[in-house]
């Protein structure tokens, strides 16, 4: 007689957006027979329940709780990063971890498109415009720096290239855009797993990609691009990466986003930059200390969108992160190898 597997789903949160519905538990039993799941409703019910799973889905939960899980043999994170995860208790313990790599790579990638557009056409001022008590000036936008851009035929760069930069290249070509990118190791061609793509529903076509640069050359990279984008896992070679010597590098005007992690930024060094007039603009999603201090100078500057860490959220979260784990439980049961292992050594 087979053994059920038994799977803790540790998703609880106090927010709509980052909350399992309700249901996923019964259905999963239901599509798969054999399968024990039970919700852990907080910190101590999930230590209470750990030592049980065998599969865990959910939030980081510490390494306390980790030690607790003897039985585990694989953890599926419901976010792209998981440096969290990567404890001492979780590589004592020889599991295998996952995470949902793709999953939020629509809603960023639309996110920086938006950004991208207000920042070529000035809408951040025609927003401050409509709400102030002058109203809207028409004439503003017909001189000087108020005349808007277009993104048709400039260069946007993309530093790291995995699914997320992937589809902003992908809705930078549709706008007419020249895309390069760099990536840790450019002559190896990526591969994309065709089922990792289909389970999130990604396109298997690849976007146009003009040039592929390498880490070594980030300065000739900088210097071409019209805007960068970053999209790179937040590791030893990248944190600290945008200082204000590559800020210097770039191309006169050009515009700066962070969708990735806010350590990657010298924050104090991009507004200089901004207030400099060396850059055109910024627009800023993640920060290095998770939130942006009041007291930062980003907060005053005209050319610069701040958003509270947002571009990932949207409300196709769930539904691509359940196909994603649906797809690794039959993978499981069938013995093949689950989508999107970590490299512990890597941290991605």
């Amino acid at each position: 007689m087979t053994t059920a597997r038994r799977v803790l789903l540790g998703l609880e949160n106090d927010n709509e957006a980052w909350r399992l519905p309700e249901d996923v538990a019964g259905a999963l039993e239901r599509d798969f027979p054999g399968l024990s799941v039970e919700r852990a409703r907080g910190d101590e019910d999930l230590a209470g329940r750990i030592a049980e799973a065998d599969i865990f889905f959910g939030w980081p939960p510490g390494d306390a709780v980790i030690a607790r899980g003897k039985r585990l043999r694989w953890i599926q994170a419901p976010s792209a990063g998981v440096l969290p995860y990567l404890t001492p208790a979780f590589r004592a313990a020889g599991a295998v971890l996952v995470n949902c790599r793709g999953v939020h790579a629509i809603p960023i990638s639309e996110h920086v498109t938006g950004v991208l557009i207000a920042l070529a056409r000035g809408l951040r001022e025609s927003l401050e415009e409509q709400r102030s008590e002058g109203g809207m000036v028409r004439t503003r936008y017909w001189n000087g720096a108020g005349i808007p851009n277009e993104l048709h035929g400039r260069t946007l760069g993309v530093y790291g290239y995995g699914l997320i930069g992937r589809e902003v290249a992908r809705r930078a070509a549709a706008l007419g855009m020249r895309i390069t990118a760099l990536k840790r190791r450019p002559e190896t061609p990526r591969r994309w797993d065709d089922a990792l793509l289909d389970t999130i529903g990604l396109p298997r076509e690849e976007p146009p990609v003009a040039r592929v640069y390498g880490p070594d050359d980030f300065d000739q990279f900088l210097g071409e691009c019209d805007a960068v984008v970053v999209a790179a896992a937040q590791t030893a070679e990248t944190e600290g990466k945008f200082d204000a010597r590559a800020f210097a590098r770039m191309k006169p005007g050009a515009w700066f986003l962070n969708i990735a992690r806010g350590k990657l930024v010298d924050e104090a060094a991009l507004a200089g930059a901004v207030r400099s007039g060396r850059l055109g603009g910024a627009g800023l999603d993640v920060f290095a200390g998770g939130s942006l201090p009041r007291e930062s100078e980003l907060y005053t500057l005209d050319r610069v969108i701040l958003t509270p860490h947002i571009s990932g959220v949207s409300r196709g979260f769930w539904p691509r992160a359940l196909a994603l784990f649906r797809e690794n439980l039959r993978r499981d049961a069938s013995g093949e190898p689950l989508l999107n292992r970590v490299d512990p050594a890597l941290g991605y």
